[in-house]
């Protein structure tokens, strides 16, 4: 005989079952993600700088770490301190002030510091990867021609107000200056836990399911 009680019990089963469903198919999903951000990210195509950003305005982040040209003359340089590459080594970085032809200014991490770079006044192509602007110090001394941090707001009172919004890593200069290179990050999207882990909790979590939908069966029987 069908009673209220056995109705709600099995309700209350199939509540249940549906939540560890999801549950599962949630962790399905992140397995999903973790095996395609194991290959190699697709670098979208060059652009121009002033296609991407403005002076004195925010980059989308949709447009950062794109990999981006720009044409202009360097006006300055400046030296950043206990920066680390993507490889993990840690030196200081010859930051150029590259005034945009028809624009305003970006800072430009031309490579790693050299006693003996060549100058020029002439005009310069870069390519480089648009990065967002450091929020965190890497050097504490306050001296001349020196950056605490790659940040166009501390050049603003040295260099005037027109400054694109974050830096770029120099891939190349044309023509070449003589620096070595700083090797660029290329963005990673970070998700916790490994695939493996999430394919088991996908099967636990439908285990509960299974479990939760045979609980009033097992109930009748005892």
């Amino acid at each position: 005989m069908i009673t209220r009680q056995k109705i709600g019990i099995t309700l209350l089963a199939i509540f249940f079952a549906l939540i560890f469903f999801r549950l599962g198919v949630w962790q399905l999903d992140k397995a999903r993600l973790m095996q395609e951000i194991s290959e190699p990210p697709q670098e979208r195509p060059l652009v121009s700088l002033t296609a991407v950003a403005q002076p004195n305005k925010s980059v989308d982040p949709n447009d950062l770490h794109r990999i981006v040209t720009m044409r202009g003359r360097y006006i300055g340089n400046v030296i950043a301190p206990n920066q680390e590459d993507a490889q993990g080594k840690v030196g200081s970085w010859t930051v150029g002030i590259l005034a945009v032809e028809g624009s305003g200014n970006i800072a430009v991490v031309r490579g790693v510091d050299s006693s003996n770079p060549q100058t020029s006044q002439d005009k310069v192509t870069v390519i480089g990867r648009l990065l967002p602007s450091q929020i965190n110090n890497k050097y504490g001394e306050v001296r001349t021609g020196y950056l605490s941090r790659i940040d166009s707001a501390l050049l603003l009172s040295e260099y005037g107000s027109d400054f694109f919004d974050g830096y770029v890593i120099a891939r190349s200069e044309e023509p070449d200056a003589g620096f070595m290179k700083v090797p660029s990050p290329i963005p990673i999207v970070q998700v916790s836990g490994f695939y493996w882990q999430h394919v088991s909790y996908v099967v636990v979590w439908w285990l509960f399911a299974l479990l939760a939908l045979a609980a009033p069966f097992i109930r009748s029987k005892r």
